[in-house]
């Protein structure tokens, strides 16, 4: 009864994108690295049920780790993007966020509202650093 390995990464990479502490897109510190939350969240988007296991990590997703999945299931199944982004509560909450070398705090609400208008789209469609 063992589960495939690539059950386990892919189980794996959702989870991980759940619990993630901030959102990072784009080449981020000194280096300009991609940050571990995206690498999940393209890991998690390889699998060929991205979309389920996506949603079935939000249950247990922090609030940065919801922002990733929404990014994640606007860019595979945008009918499931619509009905979790509809339903998501709208915490006033602040989740950290890191662009380049700055880390700061930005309103949940307020990030929610750029995964809507698109701003994070570009980002998945460029090619991996």
């Amino acid at each position: 009864l063992g589960i495939s390995a690539s059950a386990a990464s892919e189980d794996s990479a959702a989870r991980n994108v759940a619990s993630a502490k901030s959102l990072a897109f784009g080449g981020v510190g000194v280096a300009g690295l991609m940050s571990e939350g995206e690498r999940n969240l393209r890991a998690a988007l390889e699998q060929p049920d991205a979309s389920q296991v996506l949603q079935a990590a939000l249950a247990h997703a922090t609030p940065a780790g919801k922002l990733y999945i929404l990014v994640g299931l606007r860019r595979c199944d945008r009918a499931a993007y619509q009905k979790v982004f509809d339903s998501l509560g709208r915490p006033n909450d602040d989740v950290e966020v890191v662009r380049g070398c700055m880390i700061s705090k930005a309103p949940f609400r307020q990030v929610l509202s750029q995964i809507q208008d698109g701003r994070f789209d570009d980002y998945l469609s460029r090619p991996p650093r």
